[in-house]
């Protein structure tokens, strides 16, 4: 992919948890998620929050993609360097990932109506990419 891939300064991982990165796309691209036009990919500094496992009824939209409110508790957090690495040491469980984007909060919503899920397993490191994608377009 066309966006930064240096890993001089990758955060260390964690024994246990998640570890990815952030992601922000701008454009038009393909069902496959292949830019098509002018836009742009790249990895970007981003405050990560891990909620407990939240749905659509746990929160206040805000417009498309982005949360006013969030009604369960948020677990921890984390922040992404300038090429968008990021890792976070969690307990086993489920959780739902938020972006801190322009002073809002951003995920994307599940088929089954949660916000970005992401399961931890004991001594495992669960690896995801998390996108920022409200300014890309994607064409069938």
């Amino acid at each position: 992919m066309p966006f930064n891939t240096s890993r001089e300064t990758d955060p260390p991982e964690p024994k246990q948890g998640v570890k990815g990165k952030v992601i922000y796309k701008e454009g038009t691209f393909d069902a496959r998620g292949n830019l098509l036009t002018n836009g742009t990919v790249i990895g970007v500094a981003r405050k990560i929050y891990f909620y407990e496992l939240t749905g659509l009824k746990e929160v206040e939209l805000d417009g498309g993609a982005f949360v006013s409110t969030i009604h369960s508790d948020v677990l921890d957090s984390a922040k992404s360097d300038k090429n968008g690495n990021f890792a976070g040491t969690l307990r086993p469980g489920i959780y739902s990932i938020f972006i801190e984007e322009n002073d809002r909060l951003y995920s994307h919503i599940s088929d089954d109506g949660l916000f970005m899920p992401v399961k931890v397993f004991k001594d495992s490191v669960t690896e995801v990419n998390v996108y920022i994608d409200y300014n890309a377009n994607y064409s069938e």
